[in-house]
């Protein structure tokens, strides 16, 4: 257990060394664009609004799926478009809407070290401030010439609400199955991050081969992101990942780890997994204890293993991409996703 934690910590040390911000780098000029236009596209004519929506935009993160939408222009055009900068700003909007509500579901206090909307101006308020921010989203991709970003990020939004609804209605099922568990995070997360690759490339004049190599591509990406973040909710430090940790476990959500862990148990033993997992939900000690054992027992390390293959995955389909610096970054993602501490 000692050699993992040393591996952790070298792992944390690396990734610490290469933020994202720093990997990003090369689109740093494209994504001042995007907040420009991220901007524009909240500006609203009451002053009050205005505070309520800027605190959303405050903890809008790391901008990874708006860099990735530039990304995959810059693969095809090898630049940024107008139009691409606006889906871009589209999907980041999109991105912090869900967040919002989100937060609202959970009852979480700080998102990103920020206090959350409904934290500071109640549920009533965030609730409104969320769907704010899906209406002018949808405003400005329904007023691009090429309705492609309205219509198919219509659908992607659906896919995301369907998969936080089938979350929700497996709370509590210690027996969650790893398929099911997929099936969620494919929608709540990985369905965004291959739409920001598409769209991308779509407004970028793509071939549709292409579109589904960088669809693939963030596919698995995102995947592989929602498996690190339940890890992250077991293990991580509070104040570097910057949110309330925890929170799956009080929320009674059965993550890969924990069904991994189930998996590994037979007889007796899977008896007694099913009872601590339950114990876990109702209580902070037991939750303290069962993390414990997902560390010492493997499961933590197994997930991670899970979420390696899913960035394989990626870097595989990008095969398929034009070879250059762009496609370089992209390669180099995964290891940022695999690493991360928040």
């Amino acid at each position: 257990m000692a050699q993992r934690a040393q591996s952790r910590e070298a792992d944390a040390a690396l990734a610490a060394a290469r933020e994202l911000p720093e990997v990003l780098g090369p689109v740093a000029g494209d994504l001042e664009r995007v907040g420009a236009r991220y901007a524009e596209i909240l500006s609203v004519t009451s002053d009050r609004v205005r505070e309520v929506v800027s605190q959303a935009a405050r903890f809008g993160g790391k901008r990874l799926r708006p860099a990735l939408t530039c990304l995959a222009s810059r693969l095809v055009a090898g630049s940024v478009s107008d139009d691409v900068a606006t889906v871009a700003a589209v999907v980041e909007l999109i991105h912090t809407a869900t967040l919002v509500h989100d937060d609202i579901i959970d009852g979480a206090v700080v998102r990103r070290t920020v206090a959350t909307l409904n934290a500071r101006f109640g549920d009533q308020l965030a609730v409104l401030g969320g769907d704010v921010l899906f209406s002018k989203a949808y405003r400005a991709a329904a007023h691009l010439q090429d309705p492609f970003a309205s219509r198919y990020l219509s659908d992607v939004v659906g896919e995301i609400l369907e998969g936080e609804i089938h979350q929700d209605l497996v709370t509590r099922n210690a027996g969650l199955a790893e398929a099911e568990y997929r099936t969620i995070i494919r929608g709540k997360t990985a369905a965004l991050y291959e739409a920001a690759l598409v769209v991308g490339a779509y407004y970028a004049g793509a071939s549709v081969a292409l579109r589904e190599a960088l669809g693939r591509y963030g596919h698995h990406l995102g995947m592989a992101f929602q498996m690190v973040d339940d890890r992250l909710d077991l293990t991580g430090d509070e104040a570097t990942v910057g949110k309330t940790l925890g929170r799956d476990l009080s929320e009674g959500k059965t993550t890969l780890p924990l069904i991994l862990w189930r998996e590994a148990q037979t007889g007796a033993a899977r008896v007694e997994a099913l009872r601590l997992l339950e114990a876990a939900w109702d209580d902070v000690a037991s939750a303290k204890r069962l993390a414990l054992r997902l560390d010492g027992e493997g499961a933590l390390a197994a997930a991670d293993a899970l979420a390696r293959r899913e960035l394989d995955l990626a870097r595989e389909a990008l095969a398929q991409v034009p070879a250059g610096p762009d496609r370089d970054l992209l390669r180099t993602l995964p290891d940022y996703v695999l690493l991360r501490t928040r």
